[in-house]
Formats: C-alpha cells, structure tokens, sequence
C-alpha cells in the first residue's frame, strides 16, 4: 500500500506534503480526530515516505486554501529495501507504541494492559529509544496510539522529548480528544487533523467490498464518519449471525421491550457481545481482550442510542420539524413503534441515561448489571407496561 491510497483524508495529507516540500516537517506531530478515520493508516503511510530509500514525485491535487503549493505529491517508492522490510512489518526503524506492550516492560511482567498509557511504556518504548541512530533509513519514527491516555506524568516525561527531538528521529501521536493534552504538550506539537469521512462515500466503499445496500448505509450512518469501524463491523465473520443480524434483532427487542422482559434481554446482549469480541479479538494483535469488549460493549449501546434517536427525530418531523436522515432505515416499523410509546423529551432523557452507561463501560461496571440498568431504565415508563 502507499500514501495515495489512504481513503478520503486528503486535507490532512495535503498539510504534510506541503511541509515536507518546504523542507518544514516538525519532527513532532499530532493527528487528532475520530477514531477509525485513518489516522494510523496516514502514519504508517506517511512513515513509510520518510523511510523510503528512493522516494518518487508525481502531480499533486490542485493547490487549495487549506493545502497552498500542494502541487507535487511525495509518495513511497514500494521496491527498495526498505519498502519492503516495512511491508512486512519488520522495519527497524519504524516503532508502534501502545498500551498493550506493558507486558513487555521491566516493571510490567504478567501484568494486564490498563485503561490508560502506562508511563513505563513511554519510558521504555520512546523516551529510552529516540538517542538510538536508525538502523535502516535516514530517520526513525515512533507512531504512539491512543495517546490521549497518556496521563499527566507520562506527558511530563515526553515534554523533553517533544521539545528537543533528535534530529533523525520523527514523533507522531494519535489521539481521538485534544483536550485531554496539557498545553505543555500542545505547544509542542504540530496538529493535523482528521475529518470524518462522508456517509455515501462509506456506503459505497462496503458496497464494493459485496456489503449489502441496506446493510452498507446503515453501517456508513452508524459509524459516524468512521470508516474503520464501518469496516470493522460489516466485515467481522460470526459463527451463525452477522453483525448486521444482531443489530436487527437488537432494534426489534428494544422496540418491543417490556418490564418484565429486562433481565432476559440484558442476558442476550452479554451472549452477543462475547459472540461478536471472540472473533474479533482474533482478527487484530495489538488490542487487549478487555478493550475488545469494551469496544463492543459500547458500540451495542451505540445501536440502541441510534434507534432512540431515529425515534427522536421522527417524532420532532411529525410536529413539523426538518425532514431526517434515519440511521435504522431498514427497520422504519421499529422505530415508528418507539416514535409512537414516547414524547420527544422521553427519549432524549433515555438517550442521555444511555450515553452514561456508556461511560459505565470504561469504569468497569459489571457486564450484566450495566445492560440491566440500561434497559430497566428504559422500560421504566409508564407508557410502557409489564
């Protein structure tokens, strides 16, 4: 693969380009947005470039406001030596830093990957190793994941680091809030920004993956601009179900649901959550267990908050509001069902009540209690009945 072909983030690509062109590249990035819009993916590329022992030129997109002289387009060449030790994910001087190396530290022998990025991890697999000359190319470059987890003392230790990188050595950190950084830490870093990708360009991505045309524009509507999470969703194999069949069983029991019905149904949300992080856990190497389950856990509560807020908007276009995009289009009677049991305000408290347990899910709050909670709570209305 190589830096043109990283889909719908050419504003962000266009920055850098034209950086390197001046001969002005920091050696000190941020790429801040959404998670699953191609942040990872642009460094990786964007590391390959500036590893790449015989670059190539070609025409670049026409110069714009946001990206001025981007007239040239640096890309990697894919046939030197170092193309092709990367491709094979054994480049030397290519260093992916994230929270689950913890096992790998001094300190960190047979302990579990925590929720935020260890210090120990930055110490050992950054601030000990940037002195280090490259092995392979001019430069080394070191991709931090996650980076918003880093915490107060872990962002003090990168300050040196960040301030006075060496010269060979390239820093980019990934990070889905901006405002979880100090500004110590932001003044010393270049921001380039990631925008989320447009729904119909995502649609029609999935479409020419063999997606389904219902299934692909409701995973584009759901994802929310994330397109590596569309991807991730649409395309993860299950034993008996698809995603996509969960989901649809999801809304109708969520349009359906009765008081009495609560427990059963937070029970079948465990078994589907364990249904769909085993596989996907499989699929992926540098990802604990626990934040897989995390990951679905939320997106679960996700597709629940998506059909309370289709029911939301139907109802607001029945008083005369705006015409609405419906993330469910596939299940309209599901949600007319939830549009037609509560008032507007009714459902924005459950989405609201449901955006907590959300952050329910990071604190570790038992499984089952969590979903029983969520949909007591729902079912707690007396326009719903036992």
């Amino acid at each position: 693969m190589s830096l043109k072909a990283v889909y719908c983030q050419d504003k962000a690509i266009g920055a850098l380009q034209v950086a390197f062109a001046a001969g002005k590249l920091a050696h000190a990035y941020i790429f801040a947005g959404p998670d699953g819009v191609g942040r990872f993916l642009t460094a990786r590329q964007w590391a390959k470039v500036l590893l790449c022992h015989n670059r190539i030129e070609s025409k670049g997109p026409r110069p714009t406001l946001e990206t001025p002289g981007a007239s040239l387009f640096v890309d990697s060449c894919g046939k030197c030596p170092s193309c092709e030790v990367f491709e094979g994910d054994g480049h030397p001087d290519f260093k992916h830093v994230y929270k689950e190396l913890l096992p790998f530290t001094r300190e960190g022998k047979n302990k579990k990957p925590p929720v935020q990025l260890p210090k120990p991890v930055i110490d050992e697999f950054l601030i000990e190793k940037v002195a280090s000359r490259p092995v392979m190319s001019d430069c080394a470059v070191y991709v931090v994941s996650e980076a918003e987890k880093l915490n107060n003392s872990s962002q003090n230790a990168l300050l040196k680091v960040l301030e006075e990188p060496p010269k060979h050595c390239y820093i980019i950190l990934l990070c889905s809030r901006l405002e979880n950084f100090l500004p110590t830490t932001l003044s010393r870093c270049q921001i380039v920004r990631f925008g989320p990708v447009d729904q119909e360009r995502i649609a029609a991505r999935l479409m020419e993956m063999e997606i389904g045309p219902k299934e692909a524009t409701y995973w584009a509507r759901f994802s929310e601009g994330s397109i590596g999470s569309a991807i991730a969703w649409a395309q993860l194999q299950l034993e008996g179900q698809s995603c996509f069949e969960i989901k649809t069983e999801l809304v109708r029991r969520i349009s359906e649901l009765r008081l009495t019905d609560c427990v059963e149904f937070a029970v079948w949300i465990v078994a589907a959550v364990k249904q769909i992080s085993d596989p996907w856990m499989a699929s992926v190497s540098d990802t604990s267990k626990k934040d897989i389950t995390r990951r679905v856990q939320k997106g679960l509560i996700r597709m629940i908050i998506a059909a309370l807020s289709d029911a939301m908007r139907l109802k607001i276009a029945e008083g005369g509001g705006p015409e609405c995009v419906i993330v469910n289009s596939d299940q309209m009677p599901q949600i007319s069902k939830l549009a037609a049991g509560f008032s507007a305000t009714q459902l924005a408290d459950r989405i609201e009540k449901a955006y907590e347990n959300i952050h329910w899910v990071d604190a570790n709050v038992n499984e089952k209690l969590l979903f029983e909670e969520l949909l007591l709570n729902f079912a707690g209305s007396a326009m719903i009945t036992a």
